[in-house]
C-alpha cells in the first residue's frame, strides 16, 4: 500500500495497478476541515462530529474522483454479518428510501458502475475485492464480531450467487487496521471465535505472558480466511498500516475513545 500518485492524503493498494478497470482509495485523517478530535477529513457519518463538516469532508473526498457525495455508497455499518446486494432496483429508490435501505449492513456488493462501495473504519479491517472475470466488487467492514461470523465468506457466497464469481478470479486488498500489539480482546471474544471455529494461535493470535489476555491480529485472522476461502496467495495484498500506531494517519477508536472520526475506503467499476 502506498500514497495515492494524485492525491497525497489518499492511499491505495499496489495489487489493483494492472487492473485499471476499478478505482479505488483508502483515506487518512489528512486533508479535510474537521477540528479536534475530528481533525481533519472525518468521513463517518454516525460519528460525533459536526454533520456539516462530515458533508464537506465528503465533498471533497467525492470532488478529487469527479463523483458527487452520493456516489460514495456507505452503509449504516452495525458490526455483524449481513450483506446487501446494490442493484439497478435499490439504485432508483429516493435518497431518503437508499439511507433506510442500507441500514444494518457491513458488506455490500454490485455489478454496477459508476459508485464507490465503501466502509467507514476506525480500527476494524476494511477489505476490498474485485472479480476480474465478472466484473464485480464488494466492500467489506470486519471488525472483530463481523470477522467472527464470517462476513468474507457470505460476502463471497453472495458474489457467487448473484454475479457467478469464482474465488480464484478474486483479487482483495485488506486495509489499515488496529495490530496485534494493542487489540487486547476479552474472554468473550476469545470464546466468539472459538465457537465459531476459529483457531486462535500464531500469526492470527498470541497471549500476553503478563497479563494472560488474548492479542488479536485482525488483518492476518482475515487473510486466512480469504486463503481458506480459495483465493490465491498472490492476489490477496494485507497492508502494514496500523490505525492505533499512526497517530498522524489514521483515527483509532481504541485510542481516541467515542471522539474518533472514521477513515472510508472504497473501490468503484468504471
Amino acid at each position: 500500500m502506498r500514497p495515492h500518485p494524485e492525491h497525497s492524503n489518499l492511499l491505495q493498494f499496489k495489487i489493483f495497478d494492472t487492473h485499471k478497470q476499478v478505482l479505488h482509495f483508502s483515506s487518512t485523517r489528512a486533508g479535510g476541515v474537521s477540528t479536534g478530535e475530528f481533525e481533519s477529513l472525518n468521513l463517518g457519518n454516525f460519528s460525533d462530529d459536526d454533520p456539516v463538516k462530515i458533508f464537506e469532508n465528503r465533498a471533497l473526498l467525492a470532488h478529487r474522483f469527479f463523483v458527487t457525495p452520493e456516489k460514495l455508497l456507505t452503509p449504516h455499518q452495525t458490526h455483524g454479518s449481513n450483506v446487501i446486494l446494490i442493484d439497478r432496483e435499490l439504485l432508483q429508490s429516493n435518497k431518503t428510501e437508499i439511507i433506510d435501505k442500507l441500514y444494518g449492513y457491513d458488506a455490500s456488493i454490485t455489478q454496477e458502475r459508476g459508485l464507490f462501495l465503501c466502509v467507514t473504519t476506525a480500527d476494524c479491517v476494511p477489505i476490498l475485492l474485485y472479480d476480474q472475470k465478472n466484473g464485480a466488487i464488494a466492500a467489506i467492514h470486519a471488525g472483530w464480531r463481523g470477522t467472527s461470523q464470517r462476513i468474507s465468506e457470505k460476502t463471497i457466497g453472495r458474489m457467487k450467487k448473484h454475479f457467478g464469481t469464482r474465488s480464484a478470479d478474486l483479487i482483495a486488498a485488506i486495509g489499515p487496521a488496529i495490530g496485534i500489539e494493542n487489540y487486547e480482546v476479552g474472554d468473550e471474544v476469545e470464546a466468539e471465535f472459538e465457537n465459531n471455529g476459529f483457531k486462535l494461535t500464531k500469526p492470527c493470535a498470541e497471549r500476553n505472558r503478563k497479563t494472560r489476555k488474548l492479542h488479536l491480529d485482525l488483518k492476518e485472522i482475515n487473510r486466512q480466511e480469504l486463503l481458506r476461502l480459495g483465493i490465491p496467495k498472490r492476489q490477496i495484498e494485507k497492508t502494514k498500516y496500523d490505525t492505533y500506531k499512526n497517530q498522524r494517519l489514521f483515527f483509532s477508536a481504541r485510542r481516541q475513545s467515542v471522539h474518533s472520526g472514521r477513515m472510508l475506503t472504497g473501490i468503484m467499476l468504471k
